[in-house]
């Protein structure tokens, strides 16, 4: 994976790790707001009850999104791996020699 694949990728989800913090945040004040009564009250439960609903949407579309891209990964490298199983064992060797380098030192 190059390094802007992976920025993408923690990028992604830090975002839905934001989208889970917001909507977990906006549940607990469409709870908290459940036993004040008034007009404004009312419009502002109906608009944060809007807003739940719009980010569960946008999570549902973020997790299924990650987990499509994160299948095609895998295909892509299973692939490449099948296909070149020198390389790819010669790879795995040089990271395991160099993790094994910074391990040790």
């Amino acid at each position: 994976m190059s390094p802007t694949t992976e920025q993408l990728a923690l990028g992604r989800q830090k975002i839905a790790d934001d989208l889970r913090v917001l909507l977990t945040d906006s549940e607990e004040m469409l709870r908290l707001t459940a036993s004040l009564t008034g007009e404004g009250v009312e419009a502002l439960r109906e608009r944060l009850r809007m807003h739940v609903e719009s980010l569960q949407g946008t999570l549902a579309t973020t997790q299924s999104t990650a987990q499509r891209q994160y299948r095609a990964a895998t295909v892509r490298t299973e692939r490449y791996v099948r296909g070149n199983p020198w390389q790819s064992l010669a790879m795995a060797a040089g990271a395991g020699f160099l993790l094994g380098v910074l391990v040790a030192s």
